[in-house]
């Protein structure tokens, strides 16, 4: 007894030895199935492993090499292989179950479970005899299981392709697509994200009054000034030529008046020539007048407090500028509107009170609620070339205003629609482009 013990043991490790050596799954199948009879007696045995459908399917039987998929026994134990879990427990179908196959397979059977401690359950092991199976012998298939378990997660490499089409198979793949169609439906809103730019909220233009020559920038780009402070000053030798000449002018006109009015009491020729001398003083004073206004408007001053915009002061210096050239902007710092350059090719349906999310570059992680305030009719060519909608909207949350020019990215919101065309809007552009229809 002893010594058939010892030989029974030696076989048991050899064969798992030879388990765990297999290199391909049919050579694992060939010795799990037929190589176990030398360690448990039986009639016939299978193996049965884990499909990509999340079902157990047979891929050998003992003393055959190739298994029919349409034979009543493989189709009968593929069904009570659908009780088998990862608890390792062994199954023994009744005799109800077995009356349709009673022809088939010998009385006694039994299902043990291939589990991997990692992967759980991988596949089963049949066995069957006419004689039923002692506490010994289930507790050595029970040891079986467990190699045969371990070593089919070696092999278990199904690919990933695989798992996936077998996922979609059958009645699965119709509650997917009903999932994904109801999906599809789910209403959202359009949106739309486009270069923005923090700008000033009705600026004033500064411009020379007059056609001339700058001769200097009196400020610097960004910087606050006080109403009536001098802004530019343009080249005023020809002014001060013009009033010097007036001025003499007003009173050599002067003079003539007090010449005239003297001889008035002697002369009557002289005192009808009064009202013409009048005149050419009040004629002279205005010319003085208009040449004084013309000097003091040379320097330009602010009407207002604000903040310069200025890009390069000395590229102006010595410029000649027409009559209401622009030449730089003041603005209130605290009044700021964001200029969001909508491309035509990702424009979407928008109005006024529309919400705008607006994200800086210098802080991306703050967002910066807006409200739609004027959309073009027209687009136009955006600094970058582009040409899109210049849409105007203003900060509606409570967050310090942020500075003038500061630039960053704003996702503009549109009506609502279904995710479907939410998704697939582009596609559906480019295609009827390429149709033209």
């Amino acid at each position: 007894m002893i010594e058939d013990n010892s030989a029974k043991l030696g076989q048991l490790l050899t064969l798992e030895q030879e388990i765990r050596q297999a290199r391909t799954m049919p050579e694992f199948t060939t010795i799990a199935c037929n190589r176990s009879r030398e360690i448990i007696d039986f009639t016939q045995s299978a193996l049965a492993i884990l499909g990509p459908s999340g079902s157990l399917r047979i891929i050998g039987f003992s003393d055959i090499a190739v298994v029919d998929r349409t034979a009543p026994l493989v189709s009968w134990l593929e069904t009570e292989l659908k009780h088998v879990e990862d608890n390792g427990l062994i199954i023994e179908p009744s005799s109800e179950s077995r009356e349709t196959v009673a022809d088939l397979v010998p009385e006694h059977i039994l299902i043990v479970p291939l589990v991997s401690a990692t992967k759980g359950l991988l596949g089963a092991f049949i066995t069957t005899r006419t004689s039923g199976f002692s506490e010994d012998e289930r507790s050595v298939l029970g040891h079986l299981g467990s190699v045969f378990g371990q070593a089919l997660a070696t092999h278990n490499n199904t690919p990933t392709l695989l798992k996936i089409r077998s996922m979609l198979s059958g009645r699965r793949k119709w509650g997917i697509a009903a999932i994904v169609l109801l999906t599809m439906l789910l209403p959202v809103r359009l949106s739309s994200v486009a270069p923005a730019e923090i700008t000033a909220v009705d600026p004033f233009i500064v411009a020379p009054p007059m056609q001339g020559v700058i001769e200097k920038v009196l400020v610097k780009p960004n910087e606050s000034v006080q109403s009536g402070q001098p802004l530019l000053k343009l080249v005023d030798v020809e002014l001060k030529s013009n009033l010097t000449v007036a001025q003499r002018a007003f009173r050599i006109a002067q003079a003539e008046l007090l010449r005239g009015r003297q001889l008035a009491f002697s002369n009557q020729d002289e005192k009808a020539q009064l009202a013409e001398l009048a005149a050419q003083v009040e004629l002279r004073r205005a010319e003085m007048n208009f040449a004084q206004d013309q000097l003091s408007r040379a320097t330009v001053t602010a009407p207002n407090d604000g903040l310069i915009m200025l890009d390069d002061p000395r590229k102006w210096m010595g410029r000649p500028v027409a009559t209401g050239e622009q030449i730089m902007k003041l603005a209130n710092p605290q009044l700021v509107e964001v200029e969001v350059h909508v491309p035509v090719t990702d424009a979407i349906t928008l109005s006024e009170g529309s919400r705008v999310d607006v994200f800086l570059d210098i802080d991306p992680t703050t967002r910066y609620r807006g409200i739609v305030t004027r959309v073009p009719y027209q687009s136009s060519v955006s600094a970058a070339g582009v040409l899109s909608y210049r849409v105007k909207a203003e900060l509606s949350d409570n967050k310090p205003a942020p500075r003038i020019g500061l630039r960053g990215s704003a996702r503009v919101r549109g009506p609502s629609t279904t995710l479907f065309y939410f998704l697939f809007r582009r596609p559906i552009t480019v295609v009827r482009q390429i149709l033209g229809v």
